[in-house]
């Protein structure tokens, strides 16, 4: 068995708690990455979503790529999943950017196709 989990990109992901003491940083979601890696986790979900849909429109969010490009530099065995919608992407420059993440990251990145 596996286990992964959703990257706290929003700060958070329940609907109903204002504030989870989950700061929008890439320092925070390093720290959750290389704990769970610690902890034995296999895999993280970045969500690409452009809205913080979770907190409001105008609350920020990380970037899913650069997010993942950045988070394979630091983990060691982690498997960086990212979402792409793909109508929001060229599927030519898409599959450049999923074959630089996979040597980035060692072989350890997965695309998450999202309709």
């Amino acid at each position: 068995m596996r286990y992964g989990f959703w990257l706290p990109v929003f700060g958070g992901w329940l609907r109903n708690v204002e504030n989870e003491q989950m700061p929008v940083s890439f320092d925070y979601v390093k720290q959750v990455a290389i704990q769970a890696e610690a902890l034995g986790y296999d895999t993280t979900l970045i969500a690409e979503l452009y809205l913080n849909d979770m907190k409001g429109m105008h609350a920020d969010t990380l970037e899913a790529w650069t997010t993942a490009a950045a988070l394979a530099s630091v983990t060691e065995r982690l498997e960086i999943m990212t979402a792409v919608r793909p109508g929001f992407h060229n599927p030519a420059v898409t599959a450049k950017m999923v074959a630089n993440l996979d040597q980035i990251s060692g072989g350890r990145f997965t695309l998450n196709r999202v309709c």
